[in-house]
């Protein structure tokens, strides 16, 4: 559970995380992010997303190298991760227009006569 993980705690607080949304008990680690997928907007569940990946990675360097960093240094890097990948998204365009254009043929009007054609171009041909 996030309770028994004081540095995540601490860098949840640092955010000035409400902490009665982690002082409830769950079975399972996932029905906890369901209920903050239901409870939080997507900014913040990026945000909660994004600390927590971090605080993962500080527990593997504990475990794994005997490194641990303070949760000033965690929130920092979860913050600065945040923002590049907002800018990031907010820089990007869809490959494809959201606004899907439905073209058909259409009759001309009365009194119009419409004439189509298509070519190929080559080398030396038309």
């Amino acid at each position: 559970s996030i309770n028994d993980c004081i540095t995540s705690l601490e860098v949840l607080s640092i955010q000035g995380w409400d902490t009665s949304t982690t002082s409830r008990q769950y079975d399972c680690c996932i029905d906890w992010l369901e209920y903050m997928m239901r409870v939080l907007d997507k900014k913040a569940m990026a945000n909660l997303m994004t600390i927590l990946w971090n605080s993962w990675n500080n527990r593997n360097n504990f475990i794994f190298r005997g490194k641990e960093e303070e949760a000033t240094v965690i929130w920092e890097r979860a913050s600065t991760l945040n923002k590049d990948f907002r800018i990031c998204n907010l820089l990007k365009e869809p490959l494809l227009s959201p606004n899907i254009a439905v073209k058909k043929w259409e009759k001309p009007p009365k009194g119009f006569v419409k004439i189509n054609f298509d070519t190929t171009v080559g080398v030396n041909r038309i």
